[in-house]
C-alpha cells in the first residue's frame, strides 16, 4: 500500500508539472519566481524627487491643454456674444398637446349626462360608492365599469397618479371577466394616460428651460426681453401645479423690476410671491418677502392686509395637510383589510379616505414636486407602457372588429416617442 501511495504522489506531481509547462513553456522555478516578485522594502523605499516633479509637470500640462481648448485660449480670443438667437421667447409647440378624442370623450359625455359638467368631486364620490356596492354584491362587471369611469374622471382632472390606480383596478376586473372589449378600452385609456404623462414632463422641462434663458437675459442686461418669458413660466407652472417653480419665476421678475427702478411692478410681483409661499406651506419665505416689501416702501395698510391673508392661507394649508394625513390613515386601513381578505370592510375605509379629501386645496395636494430631470427620466418608462397598452388595445380592437376604436388606438400609437 505504501508503494501505491508513493506511486500516486509521483504521478500527481508529474501531471501538475506538465500542466505548468504547457502554460508557461517551461517548468516553474520557485527561486526564479521569488526573485521576480517585489518585496515590501521595494514598495516603501523613498522615491527620487525627480519622479514627483515629472508627475506634477505632466498633470499641469494636461490641465493647461484642457483649459486652452475649452476656454477659448484663456480669453485671449474673445468671441462676440450676440443676442440674435435669444430674442425669441420659448413657447410650447402644438405637437406636445395630446388630443383626447375617441373613447375618452365618449365616456366623458356619459359622465356629464349623469352629473353636471365639471362636477368631478361629486361624481367621483358617487362612483366610489357604486364600486363599494359592487364589491359587497360581488358584481365584478359593475365594479370594472365604475373603476373605468373613475379613471376617466381623474384623467379629466389631470390627476395622472390617481387615474393610473383606478385604471389598473379596472383592467384587473375586466381581465377576470375575460371581457376583451373592456380590456382593450382600459388599455386605450392607459395608453393615453401615459402619453399625457410624457406631455406633462415635457411641458415642465420647457418651462424650466425658458426660466434658465430668462435668467440669463436678466443677468446680462436684457431683462425687458425676458418679461414675457417669465410670465409664460409662471402661467405654465401654475397650470402644472408646480407652485415652487412659479414663485421662483416671480422672484426673478421682482429682482429685474427692482434693479430697473420699476417699483410698482416689483411690488406686484413680490405680493404674488408672498401669496404663493403662504398658500403652499412656506410661511418663513412669505414672511421674509413681506419684510423686504415693507422695507422697500410698501404701505402699512397693504402689509397688514397681506399679513392677515397669510395667516388665513396658512391655516387653510394646515387643515388640508391634516385631512391628507387622515386620508392616508384610512388608505392604510383599506390596504390592511384587503390583505386580510375582507374587501367589504376595506372599501368602507376607502370611502372614508375619499371623504377626507373633500375641500383639500390643490397646493396642499401638490406640495411636493418631482424634479424636472426625474420627470423626464420617468416619462421614458411611461412611453414604454403607453406602447405596450396601445399595442394590446389595437390588437384586441382589430380581432373584435371595432374599426373606429382601432383607428383611435393607431392614432395614439403614432405619438409614442
Amino acid at each position: 500500500m505504501a508503494q501505491r501511495d508513493s506511486t500516486r504522489d509521483s504521478t500527481r506531481k508529474s501531471s501538475r508539472n506538465s500542466i505548468r509547462k504547457s502554460v508557461s513553456g517551461h517548468a516553474p522555478s520557485s527561486q526564479a519566481t521569488h526573485s521576480q516578485r517585489g518585496t515590501l522594502a521595494d514598495e516603501t523605499a523613498p522615491r527620487k524627487a525627480s519622479e514627483y516633479w515629472l508627475a506634477i509637470l505632466g498633470t499641469i500640462a494636461v490641465l493647461f491643454i484642457a483649459e486652452w481648448t475649452f476656454s477659448d485660449g484663456f480669453g485671449f480670443r474673445t468671441r462676440a456674444v450676440t443676442t440674435a438667437d435669444i430674442k425669441q421667447p420659448v413657447a410650447l409647440p402644438d405637437s406636445l398637446l395630446v388630443t383626447s378624442d375617441g373613447l375618452l370623450d365618449t365616456l366623458a359625455i356619459e359622465l356629464d349626462k349623469q352629473w353636471s359638467a365639471g362636477d368631478t368631486e361629486n361624481s367621483t364620490e358617487d362612483l366610489l360608492l357604486l364600486a363599494s356596492n359592487a364589491v359587497a354584491n360581488e358584481d365584478t362587471y359593475q365594479f370594472a365599469e365604475a373603476m373605468r369611469l373613475l379613471g376617466v374622471n381623474a384623467l379629466r382632472e389631470a390627476d395622472s397618479d390617481t387615474a393610473a390606480v383606478y385604471l389598473d383596478e379596472a383592467l384587473s376586473a375586466f381581465e377576470e371577466l375575460e371581457d376583451e372589449i373592456g380590456i382593450a378600452s382600459v388599455e386605450l385609456l392607459r395608453g393615453e394616460l401615459n402619453l399625457k404623462r410624457r406631455v406633462l414632463a415635457r411641458r415642465a422641462a420647457y418651462a424650466y428651460d425658458t426660466m434658465q434663458l430668462a435668467r440669463w437675459k436678466t443677468a446680462h442686461g436684457y431683462f425687458h426681453d425676458a418679461i414675457d418669458e417669465l410670465q409664460l413660466v409662471v402661467n405654465e407652472n401654475l397650470s402644472l401645479n408646480r407652485y415652487g417653480a412659479a414663485a421662483a419665476a416671480y422672484q426673478t421678475l421682482y429682482k429685474g423690476y427692482t434693479d430697473h427702478g420699476q417699483l410698482h411692478e416689483a411690488q406686484e410681483a413680490g405680493i404674488e410671491i408672498v401669496k404663493l409661499h403662504a398658500s403652499s406651506g412656506r410661511p418663513l419665505q412669505a414672511k421674509a418677502m413681506l419684510s423686504t416689501l415693507q422695507a422697500n416702501g410698501l404701505d402699512e395698510n397693504t402689509v397688514l392686509q397681506l399679513t392677515q391673508n397669510n395667516m388665513a392661507l396658512q391655516r387653510e394649508y394646515e387643515e388640508s395637510v391634516t385631512q391628507l394625513g387622515r386620508a392616508r390613515d384610512y388608505r392604510q386601513l383599506y390596504n390592511y383589510f384587503i390583505n386580510a381578505g375582507d374587501p367589504v370592510r376595506a372599501w368602507q375605509f376607502r370611502l372614508k379616505a375619499q371623504q377626507s379629501l373633500r375641500g383639500v386645496t390643490q397646493r396642499a395636494m401638490h406640495r411636493q414636486q418631482t424634479g424636472v430631470l426625474a420627470l423626464l427620466y420617468t416619462s421614458n418608462d411611461h412611453m414604454k407602457r403607453a406602447q405596450q397598452s396601445l399595442n394590446r388595445a389595437s390588437r384586441l380592437f382589430s380581432e373584435n372588429d371595432q374599426s373606429k376604436l382601432f383607428g383611435v388606438s393607431e392614432e395614439l400609437r403614432e405619438q409614442v416617442f
